[in-house]
């Protein structure tokens, strides 16, 4: 359906009247233009309305009638809002010129995908932090010796050049942080004297309690339990935290979701709540998450998507359950680690433009017996479209829904995070080429112009055979991607990557090279 205005009015009142339209199909629209007053509404109204919509309805709009299309297509401003539209991004304050940002857009996007970054800056980081991140444009780390100190490296950008924070002691024993820079908040996680886990939730730039928390220290009651094996992550104003409660493996974990805003713990769950041999934790937005499972010996694994209330405390609601490929019965799935970049609450401070959170990746490294490690991806809007169902919540088996809507591929063993941002993955270091950087891109969209087939886009189905591999049977898959590949002068140990930097890792690591684009 197309919203056309009822009314032909001045711009000022045309544009303040916006949520005055009626509906014509498309075909009406186009076949009889006048019945809804297009053929007599100025340019300069169009323009108007136009300039209120977002990239996608403005693609729609594009296929309403000539005029429609040649208006937009004449309006440098209306084209980078659909350009943002095609790369998933979210545009940023600017005080660039349309045709300046318009620039800056198709350089950035060259840059990438010819490997030809802008600066090349080397940081020192310390080679043992107890906790690392990197979001919206920092990185930060976290140590425990010789004193608790916290350190944020602001990194270079096309605008600014790098800045290193350090505060010396934090004045607590922290065991893990997470942080969003967009919302000026880092949240650090201890255990209290009075034997209580405690989320503090802090100022990024002051270290000072957060204004937005009601409760800037966040307490659980860990009845007796350890914290190990800790996943902490942040999504808007929500803190979700997976922990193992002791040394065994069976029957230890608890799943905690707080609102560090308000200060309302919304869910706690034991093992007695959870799937049998949860491995892995993910908040894929602040109303779900997704839990991987192994199963039972000689299972293929699962992932779980749950939905929850972020305003209360409650049951969270599984939604779906999604089987994962079907292998050898004496063959087992270890580990399951499901990976996306970060959920940033707004848009990176003095960025041009932001990746829509809609718009992310989810890598999940399946570690097999006998050594054998796969990679799998699946766009987060896939598991979303499960999170309207109601009533008894569907297993998908892996050929419903795998083929179609996941790339697998054999992988490498990862042991630092954030190799993933929005739609852009980096993969591990192979030894064999260690100067050698890949990088893979799932927000392509193979028919639109500029994304011809080639050796680089990969649209086809690939299979992983079942012969002397751990499946059951052929894998295959089809999510299309961008392959990139680049040999780089200096060795490195592991990558990371996000909106605009590709970070390479030492082999000491004690050093971060920063390649800005």
């Amino acid at each position: 359906m197309i919203f056309v205005p009822v009314e032909t009015r001045p711009l000022a009142q045309a544009a303040s009247a916006l949520g005055s339209w009626s509906i014509y199909s498309a075909d009406s629209v186009m076949t009889h233009p006048q019945s809804c007053l297009i053929g007599i509404l100025p340019v300069e109204i169009l323009l108007g309305c136009f300039h209120l919509l977002d990239g996608k309805s403005l693609v729609w709009c594009c296929s309403v009638c000539r005029v429609w299309r040649e208006t937009i297509k004449n309006c440098t401003e209306l084209n980078y809002i659909i350009e943002l539209l095609a790369d998933g991004m979210l545009p940023g304050p600017s005080s660039l010129s349309s045709s300046e940002k318009m620039e800056h857009l198709s350089t950035w996007r060259k840059a990438w995908h010819d490997m030809k970054w802008k600066s090349r800056t080397e940081f020192a980081i310390n080679e043992h932090p107890r906790a690392y991140e990197l979001v919206g444009g920092v990185f930060a780390q976290q140590n425990t010796w010789p004193e608790s100190d916290f350190t944020a490296i602001r990194l270079p950008s096309s605008q600014h050049s790098g800045e290193i924070a350090s505060t010396r002691n934090i004045g607590i024993e922290s065991l893990d942080f997470a942080m969003d820079p967009t919302q000026d908040l880092v949240v650090f996680l201890h255990r209290d004297q009075d034997d209580c886990g405690s989320f503090d939730c802090r100022s990024m730039s002051s270290l000072q309690p957060h204004p937005r928390a009601s409760t800037p220290r966040l307490s659980f009651d860990l009845r007796n339990d350890n914290l190990r094996r800790i996943f902490l992550q942040v999504a808007d104003d929500i803190i979700g935290l997976l922990f193992h409660t002791s040394l065994t493996t069976d029957g230890t974990l608890r799943v905690v979701l707080l609102n560090w805003c308000t200060g309302t713990m919304l869910v706690d769950l034991t093992s007695s709540n959870l799937s049998l041999s949860v491995s892995d934790f993910a908040l894929i937005s602040p109303c779900a998450f997704l839990l991987g499972c192994t199963g039972r010996r000689n299972s293929a694994g699962e992932i779980h998507i749950y939905r929850f209330q972020r305003t209360h405390h409650n049951d969270p609601t599984r939604v779906a359950t999604l089987e994962l490929p079907p292998i050898d019965p004496h063959r087992s799935l270890d580990r399951l680690i499901a990976h996306s970049g970060p959920f940033c609450a707004s848009l990176i401070a003095g960025a041009q433009f932001s990746k829509a959170n809609d718009k992310r990746i989810c890598a999940i490294s399946l570690a097999y017996d006998q050594a054998e490690f796969y990679s799998l991806y699946v766009h987060h809007r896939y598991f979303e479209r499960y999170l309207s169902v109601e009533g008894e919540p569907p297993t998908v088996p892996w050929d419903q829904w795998g083929p179609n809507h996941a790339r697998i591929m054999t992988g490498r063993h990862r042991f630092w995070l954030r190799y993933v941002h929005g739609e852009r993955v980096v993969r591990p270091v192979d030894p064999d080429h260690p100067t050698r950087v890949e990088i893979l891109d799932f927000g392509i969209t193979p028919s639109r112009p500029g994304n011809t087939v080639g050796p680089e886009l990969c649209v086809d189905p690939s299979t992983i055979p079942r012969d002397g591999h751990v499946f059951k049977d052929d894998v295959t898959t089809s999510l299309p991607y961008r392959h990139t590949v680049h040999y780089l002068d200096d060795h490195y140990i592991l990558f990371m990557i996000d909106q605009d930097r590709l970070i390479g890792v030492n082999e000491m690591v004690n050093k971060l090279t920063v390649y800005t684009f």
